[in-house]
């Protein structure tokens, strides 16, 4: 009875799965079968979050509004655009997961929101200990490969004189780019906990989450300067930019809070600088600029022999290849030909090639869902979409150089963060009353999403257990989602 009631909250049992099916994919040393693993801790995580919704609710509270009618009108008419592209293109039962994983998440979100509703105060402490003690072990990782000479993010096995193995290091995620989304969505954990130790919500084990509250920053500030992740360094700044814009347009108490929050992410910063110098790992600051600015220089020369090797290119080579099938697309993850990478890196590049104009447009309406309609409502809220402003602006700043949207353990991750911030405001009126969706349209639509992914499995040309050859780069082959 006790251990029921202790995860009657869905945020502590989804936090727990997911850490543990994530740990448990550290000792998978083939690349293909950890993603296997965390793409099925990823559907169980949707199914248990689907199961839930169906406990016992009010028609009341199954019926009421779940959100504003701009998110309803974006999901529907994103879904269907890219049922429309899928089907027209080359790899329609493929496309067609994806579009059912598309209305598993957003249609599972207004359900989490409710639980971070009841549950939020409680959730957000183990979202930080969750951050805190996922990026810390990939960090710990990573100093181990360091101190032995080896690479990192591979599983490597070493031989004694003996024949035996003596040295065998795990890994959690299959390059630092993937650890690097990790830390962009949880170093911001550190700020609701922080609003609730400082008002005194936390009585017991306070020195202990006020380390976690310390310890988190400098994790996440160490993941990303030491795999030199520049887009995940410069998404973050953008959200400690946010932090001063808060501080500057507060006053008193509140103003304090924002530079004390500033203040923990330069601390963090610092660190993971002194850290990496001291390890010799590269200086990463200084050599920031001279990476990106290698790559447009690089770039220009692979340009001019018919190659698109680079990210800034690919996306040139997206770009020109949407112009097509500009209004609907060409369904989703279809590789557009002369691509020597399975992605462009880029969330928007990416959904005006897979799902066209009137995709793209219904993409941008699902993110109405978590903006509020005026910045003083952020910089005055004490509710975790405030409080988590600056995490908002960090992953729609990433999406713009990679692709949070296809991994599985970054997708799981998502749907949790983004039900703490999502908006509850529901559309009352008005030409958009329709698409104000209730929670049993948008639970409805999650299942129908299920559905078409359960079809797409058991399609032939649909998704499979190992990469799909409708999917694939000469010689290489695209870890999609499915």
């Amino acid at each position: 009875m006790a251990l029921s009631k202790r995860f009657e909250s869905p945020i502590r049992w989804y936090l727990a799965v997911l850490f543990l099916g994530l740990v448990a994919s550290g000792f998978v040393g083939s690349p293909y079968g950890k993603f296997q693993l965390q793409r099925i801790v990823e559907m169980l995580l949707l199914v248990g979050v689907l199961a839930w919704s169906y406990r016992r609710q009010s028609d009341g509270a199954l019926n009421a509004s779940a959100t504003s009618g701009w998110y309803g009108l974006g999901l529907v008419g994103f879904g269907l655009t890219a049922l429309l592209a899928g089907w027209s293109g080359p790899i329609p039962w493929i496309s067609l997961a994806f579009t059912g994983l598309t209305w598993m998440q957003f249609g599972l979100l207004p359900q989490l929101r409710t639980a971070w509703e009841r549950y939020g105060e409680d959730g957000i402490r183990l979202l930080a200990l969750f951050g805190f003690c996922l990026v810390g072990l990939d960090v710990a990782l990573w100093l181990v490969m360091h101190a032995h000479a080896l690479p990192v993010y591979t599983w490597v096995r070493k031989i004694n004189a003996f024949g035996q193995i003596d040295f065998q290091a795990p890994y959690l995620f299959l390059n630092p780019r993937w650890g690097n989304q990790y830390s962009v969505l949880l170093l911001w954990t550190f700020v609701p906990l922080l609003h609730q130790l400082q008002r005194g919500a936390v009585q017991r084990f306070q020195g202990f989450w006020w380390a976690i509250c310390w310890l988190v920053p400098i994790v996440c500030w160490l993941q990303i300067v030491l795999t030199e992740g520049d887009g995940a360094f410069l998404a973050s700044c953008l959200g400690a930019a946010v932090l001063g814009l808060f501080a500057a347009l507060s006053q008193g108490a509140q103003r304090q809070f924002w530079l004390r929050c500033l203040g923990l992410v330069v601390v963090g910063s610092v660190v993971a600088w002194l850290v990496s110098y001291g390890l010799e790992a590269g200086s990463f600051f200084a050599n920031l600029l001279q990476r990106n600015s290698q790559e447009v220089s690089k770039g220009v020369v692979t340009a001019e022999m018919g190659r698109a090797d680079l990210r800034l290119l690919n996306w040139m080579l997206y770009g020109l290849a949407s112009l097509q099938w500009p209004i609907w697309g060409v369904g989703i993850q279809v590789i557009p030909q002369g691509s020597p990478v399975c992605g462009p890196h880029s969330l928007p590049v990416e959904l005006l090639y897979w799902t066209g104009l009137l995709g793209s447009a219904a993409a941008a309406l699902l993110t109405t869902g978590f903006w509020p309609r005026r910045l003083g409502e952020l910089v005055r809220s004490q509710s975790l979409a405030g409080l988590l402003s600056p995490m908002l602006v960090a992953l729609f700043a990433y999406q713009l150089i990679d692709d949070i949207w296809l991994k599985p353990a970054s997708l799981a991750l998502l749907l949790l963060v983004l039900a703490a911030v999502m908006r509850p405001q529901p559309t009352s009126g008005g030409p958009l009353k329709p698409f104000a969706l209730s929670f049993q349209s948008y639970r409805f639509l999650a299942l129908l999403g299920l559905l078409m992914i359960v079809i797409s499995v058991v399609r032939p040309g649909g998704v499979g257990w190992g990469p799909s050859p409708l999917v694939s780069l000469p010689g290489k082959d695209c870890l999609l989602f499915f």
